[in-house]
């Protein structure tokens, strides 16, 4: 008897977990685009904001190979450039390790946390 209630709760909760998960599950992008809204970051309305967290890899990534040797003028420069389009260091700094987390996760260890 316990051995079938306690399979009878197992598949239950199973079944529960598995149709709630569609529900949770959100792309990279759609996350990215969430993040970049809560914290404020300014763009105009209709800006592919997934775009523009690539273009922050692409050019973090270039930057890098340009500087093998010490990664820190490469990731300042990056914060720098985005400083320059009218965002503050502040909002610049975390478009780019939002940027990171989403798009290019191997140079995180980079940006620091």
């Amino acid at each position: 008897m316990i051995n079938r209630r306690a399979v009878a709760a197992f598949v239950a909760a199973g079944v529960a977990l598995g149709a709630a998960a569609p529900a949770q599950a959100q792309t990279t992008d759609e996350a990215f685009t969430a993040a970049v809204t809560k914290l404020g970051i300014p763009f105009a309305p209709n800006t592919d904001l997934p775009a523009v967290g690539k273009q922050v890899c692409e050019l973090l990534t270039s930057s890098l190979a340009a500087n093998s040797v010490n990664p820190v003028p490469a990731v300042r420069g990056v914060v720098t450039q985005l400083s320059s389009r009218g965002l503050d260091r502040a909002q610049a700094g975390s478009l780019l390790k939002l940027s990171v987390q989403a798009y290019c996760p191997q140079q995180a260890r980079f940006v620091g946390r």
